[in-house]
């Protein structure tokens, strides 16, 4: 169980003092690769990044992918965190930021991306694509955001599939190369104009910072996504941000997979 009424950080993240609660936070985790599109990742080490004592907690997904950390927190205040997943040998992913009020939270997702895919094909596909706009030194990907456009019901706990919302746009991050859009085979695409019916879309070489970002499509309306870009990240070894479903730029879109 993790305190953090007391917290140096707790007043800045807008805790103050009273009541407590006891507040449930857990999802799953699984992983975009090769061979399986949605396999179960266990053994990754969950922690939050606000709160560095919560590493030494050792929360790990389980064989089915699932993990679990209690939390103690002062009632009626809402706590921002983010979400540090990592595994050995694995991409080191952080999540955008989360709101915790006073209940539970056991649908957090993350889509961990398989490290053979993203060295051998990924990282040099997007760096390929980088080099080609001539400016060198933008030339290397570092600071990779990804979020998912989904449809109202798009879940990583939804066999449904595709999740996206077709023909949407999103807003750019100052500094940032993109916004890239993913094809329909999850592939960043810098030739699509809008989401495909996969909604996944990133940003590349994002600055440090709270950025907050947000869909556009006529008659839906998007929730908006902040992601914190800490200089401390790289040494926890960060290298993707990745918000999923249902914890992403969710809309209100309630139509069937495929479907505008």
């Amino acid at each position: 169980m993790l305190n953090l009424t007391d917290a140096p950080t707790a007043e800045a993240l807008g805790a103050r003092a009273g009541e407590v609660s006891v507040v449930i936070l857990g999802g799953k985790i699984n992983h975009f690769g090769i061979p399986d599109y949605h396999a179960v990742t266990p053994g990754v080490h969950v922690w939050i990044a606000e709160f560095p004592q919560s590493r030494g907690l050792d929360v790990r997904s389980g064989e089915d992918g699932w993990w679990s950390l209690d939390v103690i927190k002062e009632k009626d205040a809402d706590l921002h965190i983010s979400l540090i997943y990592e595994k050995q040998g694995w991409v080191t992913t952080k999540s955008n930021v989360i709101t915790v009020g006073d209940e539970n939270i056991t649908d957090l997702a993350i889509q961990f991306v398989d490290p053979d895919l993203y060295f051998q094909t990924m990282k040099p596909l997007i760096e390929s694509v980088l080099g080609a706009t001539g400016d060198k030194e933008n030339a290397t990907l570092r600071n990779a955001v990804v979020g998912t456009v989904g449809k109202s019901w798009a879940s990583m706990h939804d066999d449904r599939l595709p999740h996206g919302d077709p023909g949407a746009t999103v807003t750019a991050i100052p500094g940032a190369i993109g916004p890239v859009y993913f094809d329909e085979k999850v592939m960043p695409n810098p030739a699509y104009a809008a989401t495909s019916v996969d909604g996944g879309v990133a940003w590349f070489n994002v600055p440090p910072g709270a950025h907050t970002v947000t869909a556009f499509k006529q008659d839906v309306q998007f929730a908006d996504v902040t992601f914190l870009i800490d200089e401390s990240d790289a040494d926890n070894g960060v290298i993707l941000y990745v918000a999923s479903p249902p914890h992403s730029i969710q809309g209100s879109n309630d139509s069937a997979p495929g479907r505008n």
